[in-house]
């Protein structure tokens, strides 16, 4: 009789997880996380700038045709035919945006009257563009205290060129010195963009 001897192995103890590897990859979800949403707010950063910045190059033209507008309406010597001349320069005219003294401004230097669009006056000339739906509002100051002439102790005034030569006239003759012109331009466009932009004029 033949017997069979049978060995019982005992298995090993199973050794516990400690769980290391998925406390690590949850770190690095997390790190993953957070730099996914700086990349997301800094490309939102970007496109709000560059948006601003095409904004702004869209208001440079229409600002100069209303500077070339303003000066138009000053000088007689402007090259724009259907231009509304203001004849009389120390008095106000509200209807073409001129105001023969400084109205009151911001820090800035932005009068009242283009800090808000309720503000502009209901009668003064306003550009718009209906394709672009762009808005231009524009104020003409006369760099003086009050209207009236414009004198030395009124006005910031500068002398006018003079040619330096003598073959016509008489060289000694005093030319009267002139006032500056301020002119403040505010450019309304889409997505309630505004831009402002002024010119010295004399």
């Amino acid at each position: 009789m033949n017997l069979t001897r049978f060995r019982f192995v005992r298995p090993a103890p199973r050794e516990y997880q400690r769980g290391v590897v998925l406390f690590v990859a949850l770190i690095v979800m997390v790190a993953l996380s957070l730099a996914a949403i700086a990349l997301i707010r800094s490309v939102d950063t970007t496109n709000t700038v560059i948006g601003n910045l095409a904004f702004r190059q869209a208001s440079i033209l229409p600002a100069n045709l209303a500077i070339e507008e303003a000066a138009a309406a000053l000088f007689q010597d402007a090259d724009i035919p259907h231009a509304v001349r203001i004849a009389d320069h120390t008095n106000p005219w509200p209807a073409e945006n001129y105001y023969a003294s400084k109205q009151v401004d911001d820090a800035h230097g932005i009068p009242v009257w283009l800090q808000k669009r309720s503000a502009y006056p209901g009668s003064a000339k306003l550009l718009q563009d209906p394709t672009t739906k762009t808005e231009v509002r524009y104020v003409i100051e006369r760099m003086c205290l009050a209207p009236g002439p414009a004198t030395i102790g009124n006005c910031d005034l500068v002398p006018p060129k003079v040619n330096p030569g003598t073959t016509v006239g008489d060289a000694s003759i005093a030319l009267p010195s002139i006032p500056f012109y301020r002119v403040t331009v505010r450019v309304d466009g889409p997505q309630n963009s505004a831009s402002f932009v002024q010119a010295n004029l004399r």
